[in-house]
Order: structure tokens, then C-alpha cells, then sequence
């Protein structure tokens, strides 16, 4: 596996997962009849989950962290 593997596996799931995350807790929290609050809680949610999902997928391509397809041959 090459290190866009490890890269793409992390993005992928920290940021889709970060995004709702932030989302439904920014929800709790906003004036649904100010439409400008609903779209800055949206990019805020796109902004922070992207940014720490590319953070951390440089991080994982480095240290390869969760390579769970190896076989063990004992």
C-alpha cells in the first residue's frame, strides 16, 4: 500500500465524521431564522473538518498508523 492509502483512509474519516459532528452540535446551538447563521455554520464545519482531516491524513501518511491488512505468517 502506498502512502495516499493511509492519507485517503484517514481523510476520508475524520473529515466526513468531524463535519457532521460539528454540524449537528452547531444545530443545538444557531437561529434557524437568520439564514446567514446556517450558512457560516457550514462553512465553519466544511473549513475546521477539512483542515484537521488534512492535517492528520499528512500525519498518518508519515506514520502509516493503522495498517490492519498485513497477514501475520507464523
Amino acid at each position: 500500500m502506498n502512502k495516499y492509502f493511509y492519507f485517503k483512509v484517514t481523510f476520508i474519516s475524520v473529515s466526513v465524521g468531524l463535519f457532521a459532528g460539528l454540524l449537528v452540535y452547531g444545530l443545538f446551538d444557531i437561529d434557524f431564522y437568520n439564514q446567514s447563521s446556517i450558512v457560516n455554520l457550514i462553512i465553519r464545519s466544511l473549513v475546521i473538518s477539512f483542515i484537521t482531516g488534512a492535517s492528520l491524513g499528512v500525519l498518518n501518511m508519515f506514520f502509516q498508523v493503522g495498517d490492519f491488512h498485513k497477514k501475520d505468517n507464523r
